[in-house]
C-alpha cells in the first residue's frame, strides 16, 4: 500500500489525500483539476492483495505520518469516494485529531441497505477474469450518469474496474458487507457529499444518517448526479468544499454574535 502523486509534490500547499472507491489506485481524481492545482495531492493505491479493515487502516495511519514527516505544520484533507469514504470513517476512529477536513463522498457504507449487492460477493469470486472484465461494461449505467460523463471518462472508469481482479474485487465487496464503524464526538470538520441519482448506493439517505451520527458535519446533496460523480464534467469538487468553506465560516460568525 503506498501514495501516488501523479504529479510535482508541493509540501506548501495543504494535503489531499484522496482514498479510492473499488479499484483501489485513485486514477479516477484526474478530471478534477482544481485539486490538484490547489493542493498537494496524494492518491492511496491499495494492491490487489487480501487485507482487513484494520490492516488496511493501520497502514494508512503509518503513511499520513510519513507525510507529516515532510512538512507538520500543514492542513490534511481526507477525501473517501465509496469504498474508501469507508477507509475514512475507520480513520476517523484512530486518528481525528490530525486531520483538518474530511469528505465523503456517496459512502459506501450504505452497502448492506442494497440487499443485491451482496450477491456480487459471491458471483465475482467464480468469475474468470474474461467473463469479469465483459461484464463490467452492464455495470456502467448503475456506476455513473453516462450523459454527464464524457467518452475519455468513460473508458477511465471501465479501465479502472477491469484491472482489479475478480477475487480482489469480491474481497473488497466482503469487506464492505462486514462494515462498521463507529461515530466519535471529537471528529474532524466532516463535510457529506451524496449523489441524488445514485443508481448503485442509497447515497442520500446513507449521507442524513451520518450527519444525524457525526455532530457539526455538513452535508451537500448533488440532485443531477450518479455514483461517480467526480467524473461527471460539470462536477467541481474544489467547489464544493470551498462552498463548505463559506457555510462553515457563516456559521461561526453566527455562533460568536449569538453569544
Amino acid at each position: 500500500m503506498k501514495f501516488l502523486s501523479y504529479c510535482s509534490i508541493d509540501t506548501n500547499k495543504p494535503l489531499f489525500i484522496y482514498l479510492p472507491g473499488m479499484d483501489g489506485s485513485g486514477k479516477l481524481l484526474e478530471s478534477q483539476t482544481n485539486i490538484w492545482k490547489n493542493f498537494d495531492v496524494r492518491c492511496l493505491y491499495i494492491p490487489p492483495t487480501q487485507m482487513g479493515w484494520e490492516e488496511v487502516t493501520q497502514r494508512l495511519v503509518t503513511l499520513i505520518k510519513d507525510e507529516l514527516n515532510l512538512n507538520g505544520n500543514r492542513k490534511i484533507y481526507i477525501c473517501g469516494e465509496s469504498f474508501g469514504a469507508c477507509l475514512a470513517l475507520k480513520l476517523i476512529e484512530s486518528i481525528p485529531y490530525f486531520i483538518y477536513k474530511v469528505i465523503l463522498i456517496n459512502s459506501a457504507s450504505a452497502f448492506n441497505d442494497r440487499p443485491l449487492l451482496n450477491l456480487g460477493t459471491y458471483i465475482t469470486d467464480f468469475m474468470s477474469d474474461f467473463i469479469y472484465r465483459n461484464s463490467t461494461l452492464l455495470l456502467l449505467p448503475f456506476l455513473g450518469k453516462l450523459e454527464a460523463i464524457t467518452e475519455p471518462e468513460k473508458n477511465k472508469l471501465l479501465k479502472a474496474m477491469q484491472e482489479v481482479p475478480p477475487k480482489i474485487v469480491s474481497w473488497r465487496l466482503s469487506l464492505l458487507q462486514n462494515f462498521q464503524y463507529k461515530p466519535v464526538q471529537s471528529h474532524p470538520n466532516l463535510l457529506i457529499v451524496a449523489s441524488a441519482q445514485d443508481q448503485l448506493l442509497p447515497s442520500v439517505a446513507e449521507g442524513r444518517k451520518l450527519k444525524e451520527l457525526f455532530p457539526n458535519s455538513e452535508m451537500t446533496i448533488l440532485p443531477n448526479s450518479g455514483h461517480c460523480c467526480l467524473l461527471e464534467n460539470k462536477i467541481d469538487l474544489y467547489q464544493i468544499i470551498n462552498d463548505y468553506k463559506q457555510l462553515t465560516k457563516s456559521n461561526q460568525q453566527l455562533s460568536y454574535s449569538s453569544n
